[in-house]
């Protein structure tokens, strides 16, 4: 049948509206990868800000004034973006919210924090990055998703790049109990959080990935508030702590306080909430095999401590394990 050049016109323009739209969809793989790089990069140093700051500020204060930080850089962004609300609909949903920010913005730091008075920076490190499979073994259990050869395959490859980066041949892996636990413990509840982050998500679409972490973080200051004013004494009638000015104003103090609140959690979260979504959570979560690797690497940069061949070959595996589990 004979067509008008009108209608051929149409027709490509349909054509091309349908490429461009594949185009976008085959480029979401993509964003999420360099959003949960870009993450991943910040993680890898918080470990060493966070010790930095124990000699002058209680693990639980530390939680709160972090998240305190980004919960107001958050409130600031939906102000100027005038981003909708997310009424209070339900009662499933607001506990969906509560067990998010009590996993992910309470326990899981609380955990961490406490671990680092406990264990070494390199235990910790080592232990917390190996939550991934945790993820995956909860993900499998819950919604019965098998867990692919090329997932287990690559966790095992990470974890002894992973295990050489840390220890870097010398095999005297010393135990600290209570810290490594801790450690151990804060993967599992990481794991939790993703879960729970994974059943938002398919409540929420459409929905503004900076409205939703802005109500996580609002429960996780409100679970975090009880321990902090434990912690510091607040509660026993110790109110030093408050009238303690002198330690905010170090500039490494401050330095830290600000990475850690405006860029580690207020900027992570949402880049890493995305990642998420993107990539699914199994994937975006392999990501975390990478975190020691970058921590040590950083340490080297800034701290001018040597690069080592145990170094660079265990970040080779690390990486190796990560390329394996997205083939999964």
């Amino acid at each position: 049948m004979h067509q008008t050049p009108l209608a051929i016109f149409d027709k490509m323009r349909g054509l091309k509206i349908k490429k461009q739209k594949r185009n976008t969809m085959l480029s979401n793989p993509a964003k999420g990868h360099l959003l949960a790089i870009f993450t991943i990069l910040v993680w890898g140093v918080t470990f060493s800000s966070t010790k930095l700051l124990l000699p002058d500020f209680a693990p639980t204060e530390i939680l709160f004034i972090r998240f305190f930080i980004a919960y107001a850089f958050l409130s600031l962004l939906c102000v100027k973006l005038h981003t909708q609300r997310i009424a209070l609909t339900s009662l499933s949903n607001e506990i969906l919210f509560a067990l998010a920010g009590l996993s992910g913005g309470c326990l899981y730091f609380l955990a961490e924090n406490v671990a680092l008075l406990y264990t070494t920076a390199s235990n910790a490190s080592l232990l917390v990055a190996i939550n991934p499979f945790f993820t995956g073994l909860l993900f499998a259990f819950v919604y019965g998703k098998k867990l692919s050869r090329f997932f287990i395959i690559g966790f095992f490859v990470s974890f002894v790049g992973i295990f050489l980066v840390i220890f870097q041949g010398e095999l005297n892996l010393q135990i600290y109990p209570i810290g490594d636990l801790l450690c151990i413990l804060a993967g599992i509840i990481w794991s939790v959080y993703t879960l729970v982050l994974e059943m938002i998500f398919a409540r929420f679409k459409g929905i503004s990935h900076l409205v939703i972490l802005k109500r996580i973080f609002f429960y996780g200051l409100l679970f975090t508030l009880p321990f902090t004013l434990y912690q510091s004494g607040i509660l026993q009638g110790d109110f030093h702590t408050l009238q303690d000015s002198a330690r905010y104003l170090k500039v490494s103090n401050l330095t830290n306080l600000l990475f850690l609140g405006l860029i580690a959690s207020g900027l992570c979260y949402l880049s890493w909430n995305a990642s998420l979504k993107l990539l699914g959570s199994l994937k975006a979560s392999a990501y975390i095999y990478s975190v020691p690797v970058i921590g040590v690497i950083a340490a080297c940069v800034s701290l001018g401590e040597a690069l080592s061949v145990y170094i660079i070959i265990g970040g080779i595996l690390a990486l190796l394990g990560l390329f394996l589990s997205q083939r999964g």
